[in-house]
Formats: structure tokens, sequence, C-alpha cells
């Protein structure tokens, strides 16, 4: 995220380097309405508040982005490619084995213990019926089917289980720690750490989930 504009002199600074360059523009206008979007939600942020914590005219984010709809689009594709960056290169990097399935479940957690904001966003994206994230989203579903598939016909994972049910499942149990944190760890012991708790949560979340997919 850019710094916050603190006093008059740094806005008019900032506004000035920003028409000058373009891009810096565009990043700010994506930064104010991300954090935006993401905690006050798209119908309850106007452009001009976006406009305001960007330090630019709302003109100026139509000229980038067409419509706040747009912007949020904007917003989903470049939060969503972090992690669908990271995930493709893993199920590209190797063939189908525990090690990979395991590793890209914790790629999960972690993306998502990294940023309190995405799951959020997350969120967000599963209310939005149009979504421009589906096809990469589609993509890695593809690729993690093909990969969980070669762990089965190596023998290395039971066959009597369709991929995608374990590519839902994965999803779902690391989603649900971050979606009810806080109840989670009250129920768990308040006496610990949440991040003890955290960690001992992905630590029976593998073990569960390995141990009842294992060849019988």
């Amino acid at each position: 995220m850019l710094p916050r504009v603190k006093n008059a002199t740094t806005r008019s600074t900032a506004a000035l380097s920003r028409r000058r360059d373009p891009e810096a523009t565009r990043l700010a206008i994506l930064d104010a309405a991300e954090d935006l979007f993401v905690t006050q939600g798209v119908d309850a942020t106007p452009t001009s508040q976006v406009a305001r914590r960007a330090g630019v005219t709302k003109s100026l984010i139509h000229h980038h982005f067409g419509s706040k709809e747009e912007l949020w689009n904007e917003v989903k594709r470049r939060r969503f490619s972090v992690y669908y960056d990271l995930q493709k290169r893993m199920l590209e990097a190797s063939p189908g084995s525990l090690e990979l399935l395991r590793d890209s479940i914790v790629a999960y957690f972690r993306f998502l213990q990294a940023d309190p904001n995405a799951v959020r966003f997350m969120g967000w994206r599963f209310v939005d019926g149009d979504d421009p994230c589906l096809e990469q989203e589609e993509e890695l579903y593809e690729l993690g089917i093909q990969r969980i598939r070669e762990a089965q016909e190596a023998g290395l994972l039971r066959s009597d289980v369709e991929p995608i049910s374990v590519l839902k499942a994965f999803l779902g149990l690391v989603f649900h720690w971050f979606q009810s944190k806080g109840l989670l760890c009250r129920m768990m012991g308040s006496a610990i750490d949440p991040q003890a708790l955290e960690e001992r949560y992905l630590e029976d979340v593998l073990r569960i989930f390995f141990e009842g997919l294992l060849p019988r």
C-alpha cells in the first residue's frame, strides 16, 4: 500500500507526482479501492471516497478504470493473482505427490494467514455473481485435479475419492479457520497463544486429512 498522506503539502506533492506518473496514479487508486472495498463493501463505498483516499479526482478513476464495477474487478484480479501465481508454479513444477498436496494446503493457509483482509476479499468474491478471477480459479482446479489423479494412479492416495472432493475439502478446512478464528480460538483454549493454536490447527488438518487419504 502507498503511505497515507498526512498534510496539505504532502497531499499536493503526491497529487502532482501522480499526474506526472499515470502508473503511480493507477496504483494509488487500486490500493485505496482495495482497502475500502474489502473492509466496507463495494456498494457502501462511493468513488468519491476512493478518490479522497487515493489523493486523486473522481475523473481520474473513470479515466483509468471506466466505472466502479471495473475498478472492483481489477482489484480482484490483482489480489487473486498473488495466490494464483504461487499455486500455479507449484502445480506445474512437479507431478502429483503427497508432498505437493501438503505444500498446496500449507500455501493456501499461509496466503490467508499473511493478510487478514484476504479472508474478507475471498468472501466478497464468493458473493459476486460475475467474477473475473473464475477463469484463473478454474485453471488451478484443473491442474490440482490432474495432480491428485496422478497421485492416485501412482498408489499414493486412495482412489475411491473424487479429486474435486479432495480439493474442496482442504480449501474448506483452511478457509473455515480464518472465517471463524475468534470462536475456534476460544473453543480450543483461551490460555494458549492464538498463534500457537493456529499452527496446531494446521497440523491437525494435515494429520487428519492425510491419514484419511492414504491407500487402504
